[in-house]
């Protein structure tokens, strides 16, 4: 009697085929906080997924890819969201289509109104950078002072300003190396006679070393994330200010340099945008708001 092939069911279930993605992902040397995000940034997809009882790549198609964003929609998450998590499924997907673990088809994100995430206004700026009684107040006030300055005049985002040194700072050029970027890219940002000199006389005050932070905790190590945004926060409220949220500080860069007629070439090379289609959205949406720009630092 011949015999009769067929086909082993041992295929590889979504979530085994996601392990590899991101040991892939580990192999391409990605930043760990990028791996972190895809772990992140796909539980609604995999939630999506265990409800509609879909297990295996060969399941997975365009209609999926739909499905998922109308159970998106029912769940009332705002369209920039949506796309975020795309982006990231989107990136899982077309590995599974080079593995060719299902059909090669492209993930579309869906449109959305761009907002204007509103700049801090000069009123506002000149209540942030008001100089505190550098005698009497205390260590966190002065640094969270100095911080906000330092991140109105470079724009730097909020993972770059948490892990900067003492060391990375070039005096005598004015110039900040920026070694913890988004693109993981060294980069240079340039920095005022003023802010050297206040970065200076903070340093020389309260004793910071060569390899110390450049803007610390109380205890000298390296602030997290959500410490940054709460002492922020706090900061703003106390100078009357109730805008708050880190990246608000980089939108307010951008704008006060598109105010002044700025080259957005530049405004790329100073906000480290790997392309210039990133920076066109903030000429986009300050290019014709000219008269709210304000003076500067």
């Amino acid at each position: 009697m011949r015999k009769r092939f067929t086909r082993s069911n041992n295929e590889k279930t979504i979530k085994e085929v996601f392990e590899d993605f991101q040991f892939h992902n580990k192999l391409k040397n990605l930043a760990p906080r990028t791996i972190s995000s895809y772990d992140k940034n796909t539980i609604h997809f995999f939630n999506f997924l265990e409800k509609q009882n879909i297990n295996y790549c060969s399941e997975l198609d365009k209609d999926v890819v739909n499905d998922f964003i109308l159970y998106l929609h029912e769940l009332n998450i705002k369209d920039v969201s949506i796309n975020t998590y795309l982006r990231h499924v989107r990136a899982f997907l077309y590995y599974c289509m080079n593995e060719e673990y299902i059909n090669s088809f492209k993930v579309h994100l869906i449109k959305t109104n761009e907002e204007q995430k509103a700049p801090y206004t000069e009123d506002e700026i000149k209540r942030l950078l008001s100089s505190p009684n550098f005698r009497k107040c205390g260590f966190v006030e002065w640094r969270n002072w100095l911080m906000v300055a330092y991140m109105l005049e470079t724009g730097n985002r909020l993972n770059t300003v948490i892990n900067l040194k003492i060391e990375n700072i070039d005096f005598d050029n004015g110039l900040i190396i920026l070694t913890s970027n988004k693109n993981r890219q060294i980069n240079y940002s340039p920095l005022s006679n003023v802010m050297i000199k206040n970065i200076q006389r903070f340093i020389e005050t309260w004793g910071l070393q060569e390899d110390d932070y450049l803007f610390p905790s109380e205890t000298g190590e390296k602030m997290k994330t959500r410490a940054v945004q709460s002492s922020i926060s706090k900061y703003n409220h106390s100078r009357g200010v109730t805008k708050t949220g880190i990246h608000r500080f980089r939108h307010t860069f951008a704008k006060n340099y598109i105010s002044k007629g700025g080259n957005p070439l530049i405004l790329q090379k100073l906000l480290h945008h790997s392309t210039l289609n990133i920076t066109q959205k903030y000429v986009r949406l300050y290019s014709n708001d000219l008269k709210n720009g304000f003076s500067g630092i």
